[in-house]
C-alpha cells in the first residue's frame, strides 16, 4: 500500500507540473504572487501564536493558582497578546481571501487571454483537426472559475502544510507518538481521494469527443444557424432526444465512479474519526498518569479538532489539485501547440512594384491525416492586373487550391512564387497581406457595415472614410447601408440589440466590399456572388476590371456568366488541370469545361 500510494504521489506531481502551473500564476503576476505567499507565512504565523500564548496562559494559571495576585499583570499580559494574535489572525484572513481573489482573477484573465493568443497564433491545419478541437474544449471548460480554484487550491495547500508543521511541532511538545497516529489513520483518505481523481480524469479525457457531439447538438436546438430548417424539418425533438442520451450516458459514467468513491470514502472516513478518538483516548490516559501538564491537555483539545480539519483539507486540496489535471495538462497542451508553417530566418521583405505576378509551379498537395493527394502538379499564373478563372466541378480541389494561394497551407512539393520568389522566404502575415479571399462561406460579423468593411484592412485605421463608401459602392453594399437610419453605424445581424437583419446577399454584398476596400494585390473571389441577383452579378463582373485596378483576380465559380470574360481560365479536374485557355478556346475544345456549361445559359 505504502508503495502504490508513494508511486501516486509521483504521478500526481508528474502529472500536474507544479513548477509549470507556479510559473504560469507569477506570468500571470509577480507581484499579487508574493503578496500572497507573505500572507500565508504571516497568517500561519498568527496562527501559531494564538495557540501557543493560550498554552502559556493555562500553564501559568494551572501553576500559579487563581488567587495569586501577583502574577495578575503577566496574566493581562498574556491573555492581550492571545488576543491581538487572534483578531490579527482573523483580520489577516479575510484579506488573505481578498488577495486569493485578486490573484486568481489576474491568473484567469492571462490564460484566457493565452488561450485566445494561442489559437490565433495556430494554422489552418488545427481547425481541421478533432484532435485539436479536443484539447481546446478541455482547455476552454476550465471555464472563468477553473483557474480560480487551482489558484485557491495551491495557495490553500502551501497555507495548511505550514499549519500542519506548526501543528505537529505542538503536538510534538506533548507527545510526538501524538501526529504519526493521526497521519497514519488519515493518509488512506488522501490516497481514495487520489485514485478517484485519477479515474475522474481518464474519463474525462475519453468523454472529451462525446463531450463536444452534445455540445454540437445543443446549439443546433439554441443557435440561428440552423434554426428555420431545424424548424421546417420540425427536427427539434429528435435532436432533443439524441442530445439528452448522450448527456445520460455520459452522467452514467460519472456516477459509477462517484459511487464507488462513496463506499470507498465511508470507510476512510471511518478510519479517520477512529485515529482521532485514538488520540483522544491516548492524551487522557497521559494525563490521568501525570505525564502531561493541563496547559497541554487544553493545547491538545484545542488543536486536535484544528490538526484533524487541516490534515482532511490538505488530502481534499490534493485530491482537487489532481483533479484538474485533465485541465491543466490540457491549457499546456494547447500553449505548446505551434503552427506547421515555418518562418523563414532570414526573411525577405515585400517588394513595392506595382505589378507582381503570383504563380504556382508544380505544386501537389496532401492533407495531413490523409493518403491520397488532393492537388497534383498545378501550374497556374495570376498575372498583375489580369482576371483568371478556375473551374471544376464539386470536390475537384478549388477550395484546396485557394487555402495553397492564401498561404493557410503550404505545398506537399513545388513552389509558390510571389514576383519570382517562393512565398516562403517571407513572414507569412506579410504575404497573406497580400492576398484577400471571399471565400464561399464568408464571415457574418455582428458588427456596425463600417466595420464589417473595414476589417479587410485592420491595420489601416488611419484610412479615410470615405475608402469606405467608396469599397461599398464597388460592391452594392451601398444600396441597402444607405437605407439605415444610423447608415455604416448600424449593426448587422439580429445577435445584439439594435441590430439589422440583412439577407444572405446583402451579407455577401459587404463580404465583397472587404475585399475591395483591403490594400492586397491579389483578390479570390470563391463563388462570392452565388447569393446575389443576376442583375447584380453582372454589374459587378461587368465592371470587375475597373474595379481591381492593377490587381489580379482570381474567380472561382459554377456560372458561365462569372468566368467567360476572364483572360485566361484553368479548368480542374479530379485535383488536376486538364485544359487552359480562353473562353471561346476552351468551348471549341468541347471537353470538361464546354460539357461543364453546355446545359446552362448563365
Amino acid at each position: 500500500m505504502i508503495k502504490t500510494f508513494t508511486q501516486k504521489v509521483h504521478k500526481l506531481s508528474t502529472n500536474l507540473n507544479i513548477l509549470r502551473i507556479v510559473k504560469l500564476i507569477l506570468a500571470a503576476s509577480k507581484k499579487w504572487a508574493f503578496i500572497s505567499i507573505l500572507f500565508i507565512v504571516i497568517e500561519s504565523a498568527l496562527f501559531y501564536s494564538s495557540f501557543y500564548m493560550v498554552k502559556v496562559l493555562i500553564d501559568m494559571v494551572s501553576k500559579h493558582g487563581v488567587g495569586n495576585l501577583k502574577d495578575e499583570p503577566l496574566v493581562i499580559k498574556y491573555v492581550i497578546l492571545a488576543a491581538v494574535s487572534t483578531i490579527a489572525y482573523v483580520a489577516l484572513k479575510s484579506i488573505s481571501s481578498y488577495i486569493i481573489e485578486k490573484q486568481s482573477a489576474k491568473v484567469t484573465e492571462y490564460v484566457d487571454d493565452k488561450i485566445h493568443r494561442s489559437a490565433i497564433e495556430l494554422d489552418l491545419s488545427f481547425y481541421e483537426s478533432p484532435e485539436y478541437f479536443d484539447i481546446l474544449k478541455r482547455a476552454r471548460d476550465m471555464g472563468n472559475d477553473r483557474p480560480n480554484l487551482i489558484v485557491a487550491t495551491i495557495i490553500d495547500i502551501g497555507k495548511n502544510s505550514i499549519n500542519l508543521a506548526l501543528i505537529t511541532s505542538m503536538l510534538i511538545t506533548i507527545d510526538w507518538r501524538l501526529f504519526p497516529i493521526m497521519a497514519l489513520f488519515i493518509i488512506p483518505t488522501l490516497f481514495v481521494r487520489i485514485n478517484f481523481a485519477d479515474t475522474q480524469n481518464i474519463l474525462r479525457l475519453s468523454q472529451t469527443a462525446l463531450e463536444r457531439k452534445s455540445s454540437y447538438f445543443s446549439s443546433l436546438l439554441t443557435l440561428d444557424t440552423h434554426a428555420k430548417e431545424i424548424k421546417s424539418f420540425g427536427l427539434g425533438h429528435h435532436i432533443r432526444k439524441i442530445y439528452v442520451d448522450i448527456r445520460l450516458s455520459l452522467l452514467d459514467a460519472r456516477l459509477k465512479i462517484s459511487k464507488r468513491k462513496v463506499y470507498q470514502e465511508v470507510a476512510t472516513s471511518i478510519l479517520a474519526t477512529s485515529g482521532l478518538f485514538c488520540c483522544i483516548a491516548y492524551i487522557v490516559i497521559g494525563s490521568m498518569h501525570g505525564s502531561t501538564s493541563i496547559g497541554d491537555i487544553t493545547l491538545f483539545l484545542i488543536i486536535l479538532p484544528q490538526s484533524f480539519t487541516v490534515m482532511q483539507t490538505l488530502s481534499t486540496g490534493i485530491a482537487t489539485l489532481y483533479q484538474n489535471n485533465v485541465y491543466v495538462k490540457s491549457i499546456f497542451e494547447l500553449f505548446d501547440l505551434k503552427s506547421s508553417l515555418s518562418e523563414p530566418q532570414n526573411p525577405q521583405s515585400i517588394p513595392n512594384d506595382k505589378n507582381i505576378d503570383l504563380e504556382l509551379k508544380n505544386i501537389s498537395f496532401t492533407y495531413p491525416h490523409s493518403n491520397r493527394p488532393t492537388l497534383t502538379n498545378i501550374n497556374l499564373k495570376l498575372p498583375a492586373g489580369k482576371i483568371i478563372a478556375v473551374v471544376g466541378s464539386n470536390g475537384a480541389g478549388k477550395s484546396t487550391l485557394i487555402k495553397l494561394l492564401c498561404r493557410l497551407y503550404d505545398p506537399t512539393s513545388g513552389s509558390i512564387l510571389f514576383f519570382g520568389k517562393d512565398i516562403r522566404n517571407f513572414i507569412s502575415k506579410d504575404y497573406q497581406k497580400q492576398i484577400c479571399a471571399v471565400f464561399q462561406d464568408f464571415g457574418k460579423y455582428n458588427v456596425s457595415a463600417a466595420d464589417n468593411i473595414k476589417f479587410g484592412d485592420i491595420d489601416g485605421k488611419s484610412r479615410p472614410e470615405i475608402d469606405v463608401i467608396e469599397a461599398a459602392k464597388n460592391s452594392g453594399a451601398n444600396l441597402f447601408i444607405d437605407k439605415f437610419s444610423k447608415g455604416y453605424e448600424t449593426t448587422m445581424g439580429r445577435i445584439f440589440e439594435d441590430g439589422q437583419e440583412v439577407s444572405i446577399g446583402q451579407w455577401q454584398k459587404l463580404a465583397i466590399a472587404r475585399a475591395f476596400y483591403s490594400p492586397s494585390r491579389f483578390i479570390i473571389l470563391d463563388e462570392a456572388t452565388s447569393a446575389l441577383d443576376a442583375t447584380s452579378e453582372k454589374e459587378l463582373f461587368n465592371s470587375l476590371r475597373d474595379r481591381i485596378g492593377n490587381r489580379a483576380a482570381l474567380i472561382i465559380s459554377h456560372r458561365q456568366s462569372a468566368v467567360k470574360h476572364a483572360d485566361y481560365i484553368y479548368f480542374l479536374y479530379e485535383g488536376q488541370i486538364s485544359e487552359h485557355g480562353t473562353h471561346d478556346e476552351l468551348i471549341a475544345l468541347k471537353g470538361g469545361y464546354f460539357n461543364l456549361f453546355k446545359n446552362t445559359s448563365l
